[in-house]
């Protein structure tokens, strides 16, 4: 789950693929090793890609006919002497969270092997495996390189994740896992009502910056543009880039901000008028406003010089080394920039956080004075995607490494690793990093949650193929933001007239 996306929910940008196949959790335990491991989405739309995914991906898969049968203690009738085949994406939650995981595993299955595989490129290596009729039994899909969800599910490549979400918790046998996770992640995961992804994290998104180079220097964090244009002068008299991203890998994180500011400025409306498909939704007011502002930040020279050809580590490492002001990002941030070979594999391997850099994250300032969302509204939902595909050999195997990742025990673990809220209730209550704590009172203090879905409903002719292309496009200078909300009015005008691509609506 680093990434993103993800993106999600997605999710988070990877670097350069790097993969460490067929590393087996012995029977009886594992000594630890470090191995590398991004928003949900929802959707059902029909893509070339998918539909290749997929063509072999109902093929196989186990039936119950190898297995024991169900019971109480084994709801999915997994063999306790089995082999899982688990991938992982690497990137923002550190090298060891899933070797974490298959040490919890074997405590519950000592007989059990788990094969633990990480790659930054999922698509790249799990598309044949996926049209080749071999995915995993169980899979983090996360990254720049996510598969797209709503187009495997379209095609019946992914397993529902119902059966898991009524199994009885291992924490507690007579407590269903739906009842000991926050709201949302069943919604966040589902696709046309019924589950497919479980997001693992409990993500926060906003601007980060340094309290201590703000102390020093007498800043305060921005609530709205006005105050936003008189710090970034303070920042560019001190040397300092007001704003930095890497567009090389990550133009996913600035469509984020994007977003953010159009839902603050136009409140919830906007937003579901932009994921409801309708007429003229992408010309609305707030979002002009919010687009413009990107226009200015590139215009005004506001961002840091060369940001296009920075990947999002990069840029990350830029802003610890106190060049530019402020980054946009999730929660997974702190984990990323201390993962050593994360930061080798950008070239930045004599980076990382300087010991006296208080990273600290903040709610997304206002792109003008009076919006209609209160100060402080911040987007926080679960995210960091993981699925079981249909034609997996052992999707049993898979079910229940699901089930013992969502214990108490594996969630402290894994915020302890990666600074990292889970969303299994009760978890995490004992981190003291600033990063973490920063994120938390943030999210506990918003007035207001922000949100939009259309991403993830129609992510390939919308996201992939439309805005982040022109944001990149706008982002450099090459574009104007009118060019972008063109393209995006288009790009929802075909979705909304394609009869193939079912159509998802939500109300505020």
């Amino acid at each position: 789950m680093s990434v993103r996306r993800i993106r999600n929910g997605s999710a988070r940008p990877p670097g350069a693929g790097l993969t460490t196949p067929g590393l087996v959790v012995p029977r009886g335990g594992l000594s630890r090793r470090k191995v590398l491991g991004r928003a949900a989405g929802a959707g059902l739309l029909v893509t070339p890609a998918a539909s290749l995914l997929a063509a072999c991906a109902t093929g196989g898969g186990d039936d119950s006919d190898d297995g024991p049968d169900a019971n109480a203690e084994n709801p999915f009738g997994f063999a306790p002497d089995s082999r899982i085949d688990a991938v992982f994406f690497t990137g923002g939650f550190g090298t060891e969270y899933p070797n974490a995981l298959a040490e919890e595993f074997a405590k519950h299955w000592p007989d059990a092997q788990v094969g633990v595989a990480t790659t930054e490129t999922i698509r790249t290596e799990m598309q044949p495996r996926f049209a080749g009729g071999n995915p995993p039994d169980f899979l983090n899909n996360s990254g720049d390189e996510e598969l797209a969800l709503d187009g495997l599910v379209n095609d019946g490549a992914v397993h529902p994740l119902t059966e898991l979400m009524d199994a009885p918790s291992l924490d507690d046998p007579n407590t269903p896992i739906r009842d000991t996770v926050v709201v949302g992640v069943e919604e966040f995961g589902s696709f046309g009502g019924t589950m497919y992804s479980l997001n693992l994290v409990n993500s926060s998104y906003g601007m980060w910056y340094d309290a201590k180079l703000f102390r020093d220097n007498g800043w305060a964090p921005p609530t709205n543009w006005s105050e936003f244009l008189a710090l970034a002068a303070q920042m560019q008299a001190a040397g300092i880039a007001p704003f930095i991203n890497g567009n090389a890998t990550g133009l996913w994180y600035l469509q984020n901000v994007l977003m953010e500011w159009v839902n603050l400025e136009g409140g919830h409306e906007v937003t579901v008028a932009i994921d409801n498909l309708e007429p003229g939704a992408w010309q609305q007011a707030a979002v002009v406003t919010a687009a413009s502002r990107l226009q200015e930040l590139v215009d005004n020279g506001l961002v840091y010089p060369g940001m296009e050809g920075l990947t999002h580590i990069q840029a990350q490492q830029t802003w610890l080394d106190r060049e530019a002001g402020f980054l946009w990002c999730g929660t997974w941030l702190e984990a990323e920039m201390s993962d050593e070979a994360v930061l080798e594999e950008h070239e930045v391997g004599d980076g990382g956080i300087p010991a006296d850099f208080e990273m600290t994250m903040m709610a997304p300032w206002a792109p003008s004075d009076q919006p209609v969302l209160a100060a402080g509204s911040v987007r926080n939902q679960p995210g960091e995607p993981f699925v079981i595909p249909t034609a997996a050999a052992n999707r049993a195997g898979g079910l229940e490494l699901m089930r013992v990742m969502l214990t108490k025990d594996f969630a402290d673990r894994f915020t302890e690793l990666t600074n990292t809220a889970t969303v299994v209730k009760g978890t995490g209550q004992n981190v003291q990093s600033v990063a973490f704590q920063s994120a938390a009172a943030v999210t506990s203090a918003a007035p207001d949650n922000l949100l939009w879905r259309w991403e993830g409903w129609y992510n390939q002719k919308m996201y992939a193929d439309t805005m982040e292309p022109l944001i990149g496009e706008l982002m450099a200078g090459r574009a104007s933001a009118q060019d972008l909300l063109d393209a995006m009015e288009d790009a929802a005008a075909e979705v909304r007239d394609d009869p193939d691509i079912e159509k998802f609506t939500r109300e505020i």
